[in-house]
């Protein structure tokens, strides 16, 4: 009986999980699903503890224990060879793009957008700690005083809050931006160092469009972006 209990509690907390993940934003989805990971983890860690079946793996880490130090080493010989790999990675990890009132960073394992507030009421603030009702209110703001912010944070609200003109009503429409860049902005937004070579310059445009293509949730402002970087970065290049 104490089972059918157990289990009748677990099936409502993953149906009432499953509802609210649904109504998340996709940078909330992500911290949900590592939160609920994490809490799986620890839960069955505790049910094995409790039922006194976790001797066999203490049995299995002892058994790897004496393969560390042989593991380090076959990784300390094989480490010049895989740092170029590692520094392509570091160096393509977080691309961003900055206006004049907002910063954007784009995450290139999740695919997701985090932002921050430059200057004015909400400075400092991260995008993601501010409610819809405060992004509205900044991007009305910016719609006055700076169009190439206003156009970043509507990147944003697509990305973040997919639906989000047509929920809250909003008359806002993403416009083609012919803002200009110049080749350290260029640079930053495809993540690649000042003497990047043609290859490095392609590849890393490919990875952002492959994120961030407005098929794939981006949207037509992040992609005419991209694409300009690569363009301007290709034509200094020739």
């Amino acid at each position: 009986m104490q089972r059918i209990i157990i289990l009748l509690i677990v099936i409502g907390l993953l149906l009432y999980f499953v509802h609210r993940y649904k109504r998340l934003s996709a940078d909330r989805k992500k911290q949900s699903l590592r939160l609920l990971v994490l809490s799986v983890s620890v839960g069955v860690f505790v049910i094995l503890a409790l039922a006194g079946k976790l001797s066999w793996i203490i049995a299995a880490f002892g058994a790897l224990l004496p393969l560390i130090p042989r593991m380090a080493r076959l990784l300390m010989r094989f480490w010049p060879a895989l740092l170029p790999y590692f520094q392509r990675y570091q160096q393509n990890r977080q691309p961003n793009m900055q206006s004049r009132f907002v910063s954007l960073q784009i995450d290139m394992l999740s695919g997701g957008l985090k932002g921050e507030v430059l200057t004015g009421v909400f400075a400092g603030r991260s995008l993601q700690s501010l409610s819809i009702d405060e992004l509205l209110q900044l991007l009305e703001s910016y719609r006055r005083d700076d169009p190439e912010s206003a156009a970043l944070l509507g990147a944003y609200l697509d990305r973040a809050h997919a639906g989000w003109a047509e929920n809250t009503g909003a008359d806002f429409k993403q416009e083609e931006a012919n803002f200009s860049m110049e080749l350290q902005q260029a640079r930053d937004i495809l993540g690649v160092a000042a003497k990047a070579s043609k290859k490095e310059i392609v590849t890393a445009h490919k990875r952002l469009m492959q994120k961030l293509h407005p098929d794939r949730g981006g949207s037509d402002y992040l992609a005419q972006q991209i694409n300009k970087a690569r363009d301007l970065l290709l034509k200094n290049i020739e």
